[in-house]
């Protein structure tokens, strides 16, 4: 269901639609695990197997079977239950390995994320991009440091840009980054069990 009035011709903001291109969820996912994957000492073979089954498989079986499930007459709810389900198998295996912190509880709070996205959009259109963006940034500062708290103006900017390229109204970009902030106290919290 989208609920945004989308208005190509409004742009409050000029490079709206360069910066929501610039920073799309996978990439910003894709940054995000392999940014775990090296905090985790993982090494690049580990890093790239963690990268694809968390990120380039379920995006590829997402983006990639849209028509072919289309064709068959099958929801996209399935495909996007499928994506879910890949998602809770990296958790599982990601805790059952173990694979050092942070990178289980990274990805458990990707799948929480994606888990909220489907389900609250059922009844309003919340920013995948703001919400995405706001669990990064957010996580970026938890594990680096203050230092990099400069990347907190990221958000405010994707709701900025997602409200004035009409993809969004106020209210679903607002709620995008509250489940951004919403999914990173997940990762907090089981970060801090382990």
């Amino acid at each position: 269901m989208k609920t945004a009035e989308h208005r190509p011709g409004l742009q409050l903001f000029p490079a709206a639609r360069w910066y929501s291109r610039l920073l799309p969820p996978a990439l910003v996912l894709a940054v995000l695990v392999t940014l775990a994957g090296i905090e985790a000492g993982l090494g690049p073979v580990g890093v790239a197997v963690l990268l694809a089954g968390v990120v380039g498989v379920p995006g590829v079986i997402y983006k990639g079977t849209k028509a072919a499930f289309r064709r068959r007459g099958i929801p996209d709810s399935r495909r996007t239950a499928l994506v879910a389900a890949l998602m809770l198998a990296a958790v599982v295996v990601c805790f059952l390995l173990p694979v050092p912190a942070p990178v289980p509880e990274t990805v458990t709070g990707l799948l929480i994320g994606n888990v909220a996205l489907v389900f609250f959009r059922r009844w309003l259109d919340v920013s995948a991009h703001v919400s995405v963006l706001t669990f990064a940034v957010l996580w970026t500062t938890a594990t680096y440091g203050a230092g990099w708290a400069w990347l907190w103006m990221l958000s405010p900017l994707m709701i900025l840009s997602r409200v004035s390229l009409g993809e969004h109204t106020r209210h679903e970009a607002l709620s995008g980054a509250a489940l951004g902030l919403a999914t990173f106290g997940c990762f907090l919290a089981i970060l801090a069990q382990h």
